[in-house]
């Protein structure tokens, strides 16, 4: 497993508009693979500043790959974007 960070580009709202669509549709196209994401926000209710998409893959380049073929990624959105990989301990699965 992955988590992969994304920081947006400054003044970025107007890629983001441009690019949601295709980006809803590429989220929904990889649901099995995503385990959860959502956006960084500046405040609660605040403008996206990022993303963070934790992502069930095997290996690291899985995961470059992945995001690469994210719309937002594509589109020039993100400024920049970290893959740690990641370990779900809490909550513990449920038997």
């Amino acid at each position: 497993m992955y988590a992969i960070i994304c920081f947006d580009r400054p003044d970025s709202a107007k890629l983001r508009d441009a690019h949601r669509a295709a980006h809803v549709e590429f989220l929904n196209a990889n649901a099995a693979r995503i385990v959860f994401g959502g956006p960084l926000k500046s405040t609660v209710e605040g403008a996206s500043t990022g993303a963070l998409i934790v992502v069930d893959c095997a290996t690291r380049e899985e995961a470059e790959a992945l995001i690469a073929a994210d719309p937002f990624k594509k589109g020039g959105v993100y400024e920049s974007v970290s893959i740690r990989a990641f370990k779900k301990v809490f909550p513990a699965a449920r038997p």
